[in-house]
């Protein structure tokens, strides 16, 4: 049967040229993904795909469709019509309340994929599939039902991986905004100096401002008096500017255990990876605050020894210095290796955890202002780089509070740095298990009896 039997291809989808409407970039539409990161809106000019929810979106160019960006519809208005990228081939089922799960899965499968990228034409680098070849598309479908349940079981997983992905982007917010009020914005020290009497410096004004009313407003929870009292009530001024009195200002090799760098490019080479041995770390596992595992290379154990100085360990921080710069994330302490060696476009710090904290510094250096110390060296000329990393790093100055503040700061960020691991591994597995059984459901090889209870199976931790 040929796909076109199920799918309706491009259909028609009314938008007045001149209407401002919803606009979704291929930009928003993730790798290997089901949900629109983002919508837009822009007038209509009369050019781009249109589409409603429970329309299929599937890039037709290089190299966005080998890259799996392909997403189904939702977020939009009810009858609501957006439009998008002229690059989308519009793909909306024939029996929509039967089927739409089923063909998204569909245009997941491998098979699938494979064929698209087959029917590709033009230019090395402008190659597209055309929505003519798409419906030339031949499968052994299964019936109605077996197709029904089939996409409601994988749509059932991809609702469980997207509220992990929820729950972590709300617990790393939580930190964050915890972070920004105790050091960036010393809330509970102008909680104190107001509440001593004490007078704030001019600059700051603004800040007292905004905090008193956040003290005035009904749900307002000041902080236990056993934490507020580890804060002064005053400020000083400094290289830094304005600060709560007392605090440091140190340079990171100040609290460091070691500044590194990664190896020079001809020691880690495709000619030296092995199947299974110390993992690499390249800007790939750098996307989020902790170290993302998975898609590693690997070398033998013999060969990281020699690279031992690159060598680095749960709780360390890892930066980049070419190509990506700006990305940092922590190894968390229940990491899937405990060695690992950075590529030659990363360095890393290990803390000394007597003088600061790494949770601090991960939180510091993924902030506004440690972002700006980080890549206040950097050219983008060519391959964008921070020039001398190591040495740059050494020297970026920053307030390092008290460590009796810094642990209590750890007591409430590290459970929540703890709990976006364990949920992320969930993702992971939930992720494997569906790609796993994805080409047997489509298939119609595997019966619901087959397949696994997700209410006790896969719960996140």
């Amino acid at each position: 049967m040929k796909i076109s039997e199920l799918v309706e291809f491009n259909p028609k989808r009314p938008l007045k040229k001149g209407e401002v409407a919803s606009f979704i970039e291929m930009s928003s539409v993730p790798e290997n993904g089901r949900d629109i990161n983002k919508v837009d809106s822009k007038i209509y000019t009369g050019s781009g795909s249109k589409f409603r929810n429970r329309d299929i979106l599937f890039a037709r160019i290089t190299p966005c469709l080998e890259n799996g960006k392909t997403c189904l519809v939702s977020g939009l208005s009810d009858n609501e019509i957006a439009f998008g990228s002229t690059e989308f081939i519009v793909m909306a089922a024939k029996n929509e309340s039967r089927d739409t799960n089923y063909l998204y899965y569909l245009t997941r499968l491998p098979e699938f994929r494979l064929y698209a990228q087959s029917q590709m034409t033009g230019s090395s680098g402008r190659q597209r599939v055309s929505w003519q070849s798409l419906s030339n598309f031949e499968y052994d479908f299964p019936s109605s039902n077996v197709r029904y349940e089939a996409g409601e079981f994988l749509k059932k997983l991809d609702d469980k991986i997207e509220i992990n992905i929820k729950i972590n982007k709300t617990l790393e917010q939580m930190s964050k905004t915890l972070f920004k009020s105790w050091f960036v914005d010393f809330d509970p020290v102008i909680d104190n100096a107001l509440d001593a009497g004490n007078p704030i410096p001019e600059p700051l004004q603004s800040r007292v401002e905004l905090r008193q009313k956040v003290r005035n407003s009904a749900d307002f929870k000041p902080l236990p008096a056993e934490i507020r009292s580890l804060f002064p009530n005053e400020f000083e001024e400094t290289e830094l500017g304005w600060v709560p009195k007392g605090w440091s200002i140190v340079r990171t090799e100040d609290v460091a255990l070691k500044i590194g760098m990664g190896p020079f490019g001809s020691n880690i080479k495709v000619s030296t990876f092995v199947n299974a041995g110390v993992p690499i770390i390249s800007g790939q596992h750098l996307k989020a605050p902790l170290l993302i595992d998975g898609d590693n290379n690997f070398i033998t154990p013999e060969h990281a020894e020699k690279l031992k100085n690159s060598a680095v360990y749960r709780k360390d921080i890892i930066f980049t210095h070419a190509g990506n710069i700006g990305q940092v994330s922590l190894i968390p302490e229940d990491s899937e290796y405990d060695r690992y060696i950075i590529s030659q476009r990363q360095f890393f710090l290990r803390v000394n955890e007597s003088k600061s904290s790494p949770y601090y510094l991960i939180h510091y250096f993924r902030s506004e202002k440690g972002q700006h110390a980080l890549l206040s060296n950097a050219s983008q000329v060519g391959v964008p780089s921070i020039a001398r990393p190591s040495t740059h790093l050494k020297n970026i100055s920053f307030l390092n509070p008290p460590m009796v503040l810094l642990k209590e700061f750890e007591k409430f960020s590290t459970p929540l740095f703890h709990r976006f691991s364990k949920n992320r591994k969930c993702g992971v597995s939930l992720t494997n298990l569906r790609d796993t059984l994805l080409p047997k459901l489509i298939s119609g090889e595997l019966s619901m009896e087959d397949l696994p209870d997700l209410t006790t199976d896969t719960e996140a931790a």
